[in-house]
Formats: C-alpha cells, sequence, structure tokens
C-alpha cells in the first residue's frame, strides 16, 4: 500500500511539474505529441497535435449536427494510440462499428459513457482527472465558455489526458462555435469543396476528401488542408494540389442514351 502511495504521489508531482513548464512556455516545442496521420499536418504542428491538453472538432455546413467528418478524424487520430478511449455523449450514440474500423479504430476499446446535457462538461472533468486512458473524446451540443473550457484544459494537463471536444450544433450558422475559449486548438473537419465550375454530383471518381481546417491554435498558426481517406485507415494522405490544369471533368451519361425503363432487358 505504501509503494502505491508513493507512485501516486510521484504522479502528482509530474503532473504539476508539467503544468508549470507548459505555462512558462518550455515545453512549447518538446511537449508529447499525437499523430494526426497526415505528415504535412503533423508538420505545421511541430510533430502533431499536443498531448495533455483540450481540442475542440466541429463539423462544417450540413455536418455540424450530424459530426460524421470531424468522428471520422478523430476516429483516425485514436487509431495510432493504445489503450481504452472514454466517449462520453449526450441523446443517443451515433457510432457505427464498420465505420469506426474502416478509420482504424477498434470499436472494443471505447467505453462509451451516457451524460445528461447539462452534466457532461462536469462529467468530462471528472474523467479527465483519471489515468489510463488513451483519451477523452465528449460529443456534445452546448455553449462552451472560457470558465468551463479553462477548467477542462486544466484538469487534462493534470493528468496528462487528452479530450477532443465535438461539438455538434443544430444549426450550419451558429455563431456559438466560434466564441473564444480555452483550448488549445480548434478544428473544423468537413467534406472537400467541389471544383470551381465542376457541377455536384452524388458519385465523383477518385478517392473521397475531406476538408480539415485548424481554425485556432495556441502559440501557433491556423491552416487549411484537402486530405485523401480512401485506403488509409491509420494514414490521411493530403491531397496535391493540381499544377496548371483543369480538373478532369466528370462522365455522366446523357439521358438520351439511357435505355428507357420498359425496354430494360435481364
Amino acid at each position: 500500500m505504501a509503494r502505491t502511495q508513493d507512485n501516486d504521489t510521484v504522479a502528482v508531482l509530474r503532473a504539476q511539474i508539467l503544468r508549470i513548464e507548459r505555462r512558462s512556455g518550455v515545453l512549447a516545442h518538446d511537449a508529447a505529441r499525437l499523430a494526426c496521420g497526415a505528415t504535412k499536418i503533423d508538420a505545421h504542428l511541430c510533430g502533431g497535435l499536443e498531448q495533455g491538453t483540450t481540442h475542440e472538432v466541429m463539423g462544417r455546413g450540413a455536418d455540424t449536427s450530424l459530426g460524421y467528418y470531424p468522428t471520422r478524424w478523430i476516429a483516425t487520430i485514436l487509431s495510432r494510440t493504445t489503450g481504452p478511449v472514454a466517449w462520453i455523449y449526450t441523446g443517443c450514440l451515433n457510432l457505427l462499428a464498420e465505420g469506426l474500423f474502416q478509420a482504424g479504430l477498434s470499436p472494443d476499446r471505447l467505453i462509451c459513457l451516457h451524460a445528461a446535457p447539462d452534466r457532461v462538461l462536469g462529467m468530462t472533468e471528472d474523467i479527465l482527472r483519471e489515468t489510463g486512458l488513451a483519451a477523452v473524446v465528449t460529443d456534445f451540443d452546448r455553449s462552451l465558455g472560457l470558465t468551463a473550457s479553462r477548467r477542462l484544459r486544466l484538469a487534462a494537463e493534470g493528468s496528462g489526458q487528452t479530450a477532443f471536444l465535438l461539438r455538434r450544433a443544430s444549426r450550419m450558422d451558429d455563431t456559438a462555435l466560434l466564441h473564444p475559449t480555452a483550448s488549445s486548438t480548434r478544428w473544423r473537419v468537413g467534406p472537400a469543396p467541389y471544383p470551381a465550375g465542376a457541377a455536384p454530383v452524388a458519385f465523383r471518381p477518385g478517392r473521397p476528401c475531406m476538408r480539415i481546417e485548424l481554425l485556432r491554435h495556441r502559440g501557433g498558426r491556423a491552416g487549411e488542408w484537402i486530405v485523401e481517406t480512401e485506403h488509409a485507415p491509420d494514414h490521411l494522405a493530403v491531397a496535391s494540389s493540381l499544377a496548371d490544369r483543369p480538373v478532369a471533368p466528370t462522365w455522366i451519361a446523357p439521358p438520351a442514351s439511357l435505355p428507357a425503363a420498359g425496354d430494360a432487358r435481364p
């Protein structure tokens, strides 16, 4: 029992020293990093996402309420870690096991915890003070102010845990998602935009892409990338930009070349 207490005391002291060094900026570039799967994004972040702090992730457009692309990106990042992941949610758990597998994250690693909307941030803070988790993901739809976000970040810094705050909103133009917080980074992830002059279609040749925007980076610069997601469960390839040539047009069969419904043959 004494040995366990001594180990706990040492862990607390190490966490306090780490917090002091982070506040003083000593570990601005030497802090533990979590690779996000895209080499260019990791290089922009000086090696990856900083661990032991909080990161906000939100959707774009219609995905602001669904959160498909943010969930896909968070799962890709966590696929490069080991250990259990606490996934806190309100309402219904909107996770698909097959989608997690495609992102490289085994659903067996998830510890899913339901929380009432008015208790979700408090539960997140309590779990962030624990140790032994690969990360904590909180999926919620409510405002996040400076005081609450600062408490979450301090809890993460004290224990060394990393938190992803997956923020949703029922309205695509909800300005509350952009209010100032104490999180280390703020990301917006959504589908890649259609090339200029291209008509939107349901299916387009090529690998599916998503647009990742770094809206806020405490102590760093913002950025934006288009990444390919297919056939890369634990790796995201930044799509190459076009060089002095237009996008290849998408072929759509003209109506005249399609057989009438009555002419169809087995």
